[in-house]
């Protein structure tokens, strides 16, 4: 079941990793990537996670009724936790590392499996939200797709300078490709997860906000690429408002 959409999610983000050779260290087409895909995911989560665990949306959930206070909780949990998951990954989610100098000048291939471990808790956890109420939200799917270019091509950077052979950064890639699948076959293998499908949604809106808030307010440059930051959300905004629900 969904064949179609795991497979793009595994195959895209494998493409994404062999795209370092094309754009090389152009960091600015990665940047506008980055923003878009934040701008995505972040419209997403307002526009259609939130409204159908909260029982706004047309398959109403009677039972998060009167419990808000509890939804809400578990944004701030999800938030947290992407927050703590940053000190691991050191920031590859936003398609950057922070204190990428330094932290390959010294043991750079346990840096690489540390960055690797916070991307794929990132991205399996990502996965709980695919499904839900037996429909697959491709909103959210594609979001993911967009938000996982920047963030393959750190990956296969990051091992290329730590590994002699240039087949197992792609190795590491497959794993991080393989985890927001993982994530939802999981979710959707364990009954009792289904009575909580509300919070699990409020608990990966809270992942995803941290990221795309991070990512869009994440930026020195000029006013001229403020400009154009402007012009990339509003596009991701819309586009969002025009997938179905």
């Amino acid at each position: 079941m969904y064949m179609g959409a795991y497979s793009a999610l595994f195959l895209s983000a494998m493409l994404s990793g062999m795209l370092l050779f094309v754009v090389g260290r152009k960091e600015r087409i990665l940047k506008y990537v980055s923003i878009f895909g934040a701008s995505f995911l972040f419209a997403v989560c307002f526009v259609h996670m939130l409204p159908e665990a909260l029982g706004h949306s047309s398959h109403d959930h009677a039972h998060v009724h009167g419990g808000g206070l509890s939804a809400g909780m578990f944004v701030l949990l999800g938030f947290l936790l992407q927050l703590f998951l940053e000190f691991i990954s050191k920031g590859a989610e936003h398609g950057h590392l922070h204190d990428d100098n330094r932290r390959f000048s010294h043991n750079g291939y346990l840096s690489a499996l540390m960055m690797l471990l916070g991307v794929c808790i990132h991205a399996f956890l990502e996965g709980f939200a695919f499904v839900s109420d037996g429909h697959f939200n491709y909103s959210l799917l594609s979001g993911v797709i967009i938000h996982n270019i920047p963030i393959s091509m750190i990956i296969v950077a990051s091992f290329m300078k730590v590994c002699k052979s240039r087949f197992m950064p792609f190795v590491y890639l497959a794993v991080f490709a393989m985890m927001g699948v993982l994530g939802s076959l999981l979710a959707s293998s364990l009954a009792f997860l289904h009575d909580f499908q509300p919070y699990v949604l409020c608990f990966v809106v809270g992942i995803l906000m941290h990221v795309s808030i991070t990512t869009l307010f994440d930026s020195s440059e000029s006013h001229q690429y403020n400009f154009i930051r402007f012009i990339i959300v509003v596009a991701a905004f819309a586009l969002v408002c025009l997938l179905p629900h």
